[in-house]
């Protein structure tokens, strides 16, 4: 499949810029009625370029309202990414007694021609108006660079068990902790990460931080965790490209302890285009995270309209017992299913021979779909949900578990995306031959949860073709397969 003259169109439900380049989701924060999303933007390419802070906001997580740059370079550097909170209580005293709008982010200053000589810090903007308006502290940097280069990313959370603040940080293979008690005055706490996890040649970077209670968890076990996520960037010794990972364990306003063995890899999400997740902040009773759904190795050379980057649809985030472990797990938020037609239920039916069989024909310009398939040991199967056979999930039935994998093909011309946007991917498994697959498609975007017996998987990924052109088809390869609950699909009004 060529895609050279492919030009695509805009996802109705999921957030795209309105010109230029977007990447990572930035300060995402819950004010007075509305969702803030901020992104990091350059304006004038659709490629990466001086890093500015892009602003919508939203009442529903689905229509939102563009609004003016909130962040700009300037002779200091340019805008990298962080986090957003509110000072409720005006400890900062740059809101009258008043609550506002704190947004944290990376400073980042080239020293010479060189673009790899540079220095990075951590700077404090605010805001009186609702994010309307921002003026940087006067005071910055709020953390001078520290004698290293790769030092950035804020993450601000708030700790109640020690009341303070704490803010994590991206540095080098490592995530630092700093605490606070005025947002303004920092001080080390500690740090995170030397032989923990997956380490490339790329620097750790893009941290979230937060406490979820935990599903399931037995009267002996400890009833919320901590997860630190960590974004891993695209490097020539890591073949997968850019991803994220998360780690399970304790917090104490200090120090992150990671349950796991050491060399524990935890993915977020098995799809190639899931990079940067950052959540909302002060969303009481809910988690709600985003990302972008890009990969580095072909991000700056993707099919692009005047725009280019795509953030995912919010997933509502949660923590389950397994036999194997606290694990997470996500959610399509209520929200968007709100934004969707009445959804259409096809009957059961069981599917008895080895062939293709069309399940459905979408319709609309974004559909929500989930069935639950049940496997005999030893089936094989492909279901295929955008660009006919150049996307494919394959299901393979063992005895106890149902092994993931996916593969991709598609090329536009350019050397630099037919290189890497072509895959054939590992996704894991999941316990028993039960399997529920939910599942958006979206213009160019396709997401997938898919839960066993006990875990769930997540694989997102760019798909660039349209999806109204192509039936939603499964096909048995081998063994036999039931669709239990019929399949549901609900469509874009």
């Amino acid at each position: 499949m060529t895609l050279a003259d492919f030009e695509p169109q805009r996802p109705a439900l999921h957030f795209t810029p309105p010109m230029g380049w977007m990447n990572d989701p930035n300060g995402l924060v819950f004010f007075e009625g509305e969702y803030h999303l901020f992104y990091q933007y350059h304006p004038l390419g659709t490629e990466w370029g001086p890093m500015h802070w892009g602003h919508a906001v939203s009442r529903d997580l689905c229509r939102w309202q563009h609004l003016p740059i909130a962040l700009a370079p300037d002779e200091e550097g340019a805008c990298f990414s962080g986090s957003a909170v509110v000072d409720e209580h005006d400890v900062t005293g740059l809101f009258d007694g008043k609550p506002g709008l704190l947004a944290f982010y990376t400073c980042h200053k080239v020293l010479s021609d060189d673009s790899q000589d540079y220095q990075q810090s951590q700077c404090l903007a605010y805001s009186r108006d609702k994010g309307r308006t921002w003026q940087r502290y006067a005071r910055n940097p709020v953390l001078p660079p520290p004698g290293f280069k790769d030092f950035r990313d804020p993450k601000v959370v708030w700790h109640a068990p020690s009341q303070r603040w704490v803010m994590a940080l991206a540095c080098g293979q490592e995530i630092h902790f700093y605490t606070s008690t005025n947002l303004l005055a920092w001080q080390f706490a500690s740090a995170f990460g030397a032989g923990e996890g997956a380490h490339t040649q790329h620097p750790w970077e893009c941290p979230d931080l937060f406490e979820l209670p935990v599903e399931d968890a037995e009267p002996h076990e400890p009833a919320s965790r901590w997860v630190l996520v960590v974004g891993i960037g695209a490097t020539p010794d890591n073949p997968f490209g850019s991803f994220t990972q998360y780690f399970v364990g304790d917090f104490d306003g200090q120090r992150f302890s990671h349950d796991n063995a050491p060399d524990s890899v935890l993915m977020m999400d098995e799809g190639r285009d899931f990079y940067a997740v950052q959540s909302w902040s002060n969303t009481p009773g809910r988690r709600l995270a985003l990302a972008w759904l890009n990969n580095w190795q072909y991000a700056n050379h993707a099919p692009e309209a005047g725009w280019r980057g795509t953030m995912s649809l919010p997933r509502e985030l949660a923590l389950r017992a397994t036999h194997r472990g606290v694990r997470l797990y996500q959610r399509f938020t209520r929200e968007a299913a709100r934004a969707l037609g009445a959804p259409r239920h096809l009957s059961p039916r069981s599917l008895q021979t080895v062939g293709e069989h069309c399940i459905a024909l979408p319709e609309g310009t974004a559909v929500r779909g989930q069935m639950t398939l049940t496997l005999q040991p030893g089936t094989r199967l492909a279901l295929s949900l955008q660009q006919g056979y150049q996307q494919q999930l394959w299901l393979s039935a063992g005895e106890t578990q149902t092994a993931l994998h996916y593969a991709r093909q598609g090329s536009n011309g350019q050397a630099a995306f037919d290189e890497h946007f072509a895959c054939d991917h590992a996704a894991g498994s999941v316990d028993g031959l039960t399997v529920k697959i939910l599942w958006w498609c979206d213009h160019g975007t396709l997401e997938m949860l898919i839960e066993g017996a006990t875990e769930q998987r997540s694989i997102s990924q760019v798909s660039l073709v349209d999806h109204r052109r192509q039936p939603i088809t499964l096909n048995l390869a081998s063994g036999r397969v039931a669709i239990m609950e019929g399949l549901t699909q609900s469509v874009a009004e």
